[in-house]
């Protein structure tokens, strides 16, 4: 006979007998970005002068780092993603890499595309994913190591001119540092890395503002998902990196934009 073991043995397994320590940081972040009745409104100031000022909200649609003194690389056009939403659904898998496949640079530039490239409507520029606001604090960093026409480097996705921006040099150990499991590396095409500039949300919505980018850099991944799905590259969303150090390789200073989502890529079989 199948034994049922109550939820609530799992929650002393993570919590302990004793129940949630009152330091406990899961439960700290999510008290600091609820909204009660006596938050909200003193945020209604900040909300209203936005509404207002019309070129503040098209500016802070605007945002991503720039790098014009860098060299860059222009990428081709995304190729058209002509799959039934259902089907992609349906066939999306979480497959890591078991060998090292390379990784179009046409396939790349529309995984890119299809996750957060601008697109102008009317006066205002928007992403392939809901942004609290359309505050869009998000960026998308490439580190690559096997891309075909492209050299192995770190580079920065500017979402409105589909480029890259080259940040640097890559040095394999490097990478390899930044990895729980090192041995990852080893059959990567590429590292897809999704940082949140959070004071481009909380300019908006205070405390709460760093949850919206955290929803937003599971939207962008599940784009990127559904993306390489049609295109046959297997992708892993991954969170066995270190923080500290994969903010460094990628010039992130880990306050005021920090990493927190990455996705391995390697190229179909």
């Amino acid at each position: 006979m199948t034994r049922v073991v109550p939820t609530a043995q799992f929650a002393s397994i993570v919590y302990g007998v004793g129940g949630v320590p009152l330091d406990d940081a899961a439960e700290r972040f999510h008290e600091a970005s609820r909204l009660y009745p006596n938050v909200a409104p003193p945020r209604l100031e900040v909300l209203q002068e936005l509404s207002r000022d019309g070129e503040l909200a098209r500016s802070s649609g605007r945002s991503s780092r720039t790098h014009d003194h860098r060299p860059a690389v222009e990428l081709p056009p995304p190729r058209a993603l002509r799959g039934r939403l259902g089907d992609l659904i349906a066939s999306r898998r979480s497959a890591g890499p078991d060998v090292l496949r390379p990784v179009r640079l046409r396939d790349l530039a529309t995984v890119l595309a299809a996750s957060y490239a601008a697109s102008a409507r009317g006066r205002s520029f928007h992403r392939p994913v809901p942004s609290a606001g359309a505050l869009y604090p998000l960026e998308a960093y490439v580190v690559a190591l096997a891309v075909t026409g492209l050299e192995p480097g770190v580079y920065h996705y500017d979402p409105f001119r589909h480029r890259l921006a080259l940040l640097g040099p890559l040095r394999f150990a490097d990478l390899r540092e930044t990895l729980v499991d090192q041995s990852v590396a080893d059959v990567t095409a590429v590292l897809l890395v999704v940082t949140g500039v959070f004071w481009r949300s909380r300019l908006k919505y205070g405390p709460r503002g760093y949850r919206f980018a955290l929803l937003e850099a599971g939207h962008l991944v599940q784009n990127a998902l559904l993306a390489s799905t049609e295109l046959e590259l297997a992708a892993l969303p991954f969170g066995g990196f270190y923080d500290t150090l994969l903010d460094r390789l990628i010039g992130a200073d880990g306050l005021d934009e920090a990493t927190l989502h990455a996705v391995l890529l390697s190229g179909g079989s």
